[in-house]
């Protein structure tokens, strides 16, 4: 079962190797050109997207509970290109993004408990 690979991890490895090979086509710019054009907040966005890529990478997902949701078909297939080029699941960035909404915002989490002692049984 474990030399069985699917289809997009095949792919991923393929785009790995392709871009870390750094081929030359005769349509790329030098790389002289290429430097100039790059601007320092492009760098920065860059190192937090790889920051937050690497965050959710190493969130442990550890829940056995499963849930039925939906997703619009642009969030669902977002997802799943998020799958093939970061090898990041989908329930993995859910449970992080909740996990990381819920942080965020203690005030929910602190209504539904003062909500819960007022609830009559």
């Amino acid at each position: 079962m474990t030399g069985i690979k699917s289809l997009a991890d095949e792919l991923r490895e393929t785009i790995k190797k392709d871009g870390a090979a750094g081929h030359n086509d005769l349509n790329e710019t030098p790389p002289a050109k290429r430097r100039t054009s790059v601007k320092p907040a492009k760098r920065s966005a860059d190192t937090t997207l790889e920051t937050l890529f690497e965050s959710i990478l190493a969130y442990d997902l550890a829940g056995k509970e499963k849930l039925l949701i939906r997703l619009d078909d642009r969030t669902v297939f977002l997802l799943k290109q998020l799958k093939i080029a970061k090898a990041i699941d989908m329930n993995k960035l859910i449970a992080y993004s909740l996990q990381d909404f819920l942080r965020q915002h203690p005030e929910l989490i602190q209504y539904v408990k003062e909500n819960i002692k007022t609830i009559e049984l």
